[in-house]
């Protein structure tokens, strides 16, 4: 006679908890990786090296932001009801306000090491409030 096996109800309890608990740990490995590759997209989306300043070839900052990033600078007219003048997006490095888009003229685009971009909600989070347009911030060498 064949010797037939019958797993006990505990035995049967534990082997699909089991089966779930790595089911689960594969779900939340598969989504970690998503999530640091769709953050370093997300980087490398809001800045520029120096080197890709350098093989835009222009002539200053401005230039260089508008012909790799152009929507960074976009003015999309009013952010109020109360103040229909349009803004530009704020111009930090170390901490300090330098100015609008404008002031990116002024600046060569091999002066900086880095630039990168913040939206409204991010630039509100780390340089105050009172950026619709986001903040533009400068690292220099």
């Amino acid at each position: 006679m064949g010797s037939q096996r019958t797993d006990s109800y505990p035995v049967k309890l534990t082997r699909a908890l089991l089966f779930l608990l790595l089911c689960a740990m594969g779900a939340v490995v598969g989504c970690a990786g998503t999530t640091s590759q769709k953050q370093s997209e997300r980087t490398s989306r809001n800045s520029l090296t120096q080197t890709q300043l350098a093989a835009a070839n222009s002539e200053n900052l401005f230039e260089a932001i508008a012909k790799l990033r152009p929507e960074w600078l976009s003015s999309r007219g009013p952010t109020s009801v109360t103040d229909a003048t349009p803004t530009s997006v704020s111009i930090f490095m170390n901490g300090a306000m330098l100015g609008k888009a404008d002031y990116l003229k002024q600046l060569g685009a091999l002066d900086v090491t880095e630039v990168r971009y913040f939206d409204a909600a991010s630039a509100s989070a780390r340089f105050g409030m009172g950026h619709p347009r986001g903040v533009i911030e400068l690292t220099r060498k």
